[in-house]
């Protein structure tokens, strides 16, 4: 028999004193968690880690269907060969600039992208010895169906140095 009292979400059992507790009951609580985490998952998309020094890291997006992610989490660990300022170009034609890196590449960089139906919005923070560094933005005319390729690049004349990493992230909708 199940509990006697369940979860309001999803309906997991919350036993009483006088409520026989069952191996089986287990089970059913692990399989609706485990179908609901799975519903929600964060999945890994792409990502790469440099093997020589670049001005830009591309990922090219045109074998994803993203229409069925609510949000991208971009991450990146950056080593940058000098103070650099880092921005992120979508599909080759519109540019945001994000954060100063340090000199020293003690910092990384965290972007989410939501993917609205008008366009995309988002926000980014990048860590830091000395406080946490964040800004939002919006880029509009590009939704989820349009989105081709991510550049994240350094300007003037720093570049992230071998060892950068960069992955993507899709959290499902």
């Amino acid at each position: 028999m199940a509990s006697t009292n369940k979860t309001t979400h999803l309906r997991l059992n919350q036993w009483i004193g006088t409520d026989p507790v069952l191996r089986t009951d287990f089970n059913f609580d692990n399989s609706r968690i485990d179908a609901a985490v799975n519903a929600r998952a964060l999945i890994r998309l792409t990502g790469t880690t440099l093997a020589a020094g670049a001005a830009s890291i591309a990922l090219d997006l045109l074998d994803y269907d993203l229409t069925q992610y609510a949000e991208l989490q971009l991450y990146l660990s950056p080593l940058t060969s000098g103070e650099a300022a880092v921005t992120l170009q979508v599909n080759e034609t519109t540019s945001v600039e994000l954060a100063a890196m340090a000199a020293d590449g003690s910092r990384g960089l965290v972007i989410h992208l939501c993917l609205l139906p008008g366009g995309i919005g988002g926000w980014w923070f990048a860590p830091g010895a000395t406080g946490t560094a964040s800004g939002s933005f919006r880029i509009s005319g590009v939704t989820a169906g349009d989105l081709a390729a991510l550049t994240l690049a350094c300007a003037g004349s720093a570049t992230f140095q071998k060892g950068t990493s960069c992955s993507l992230y899709g959290v499902k909708k």
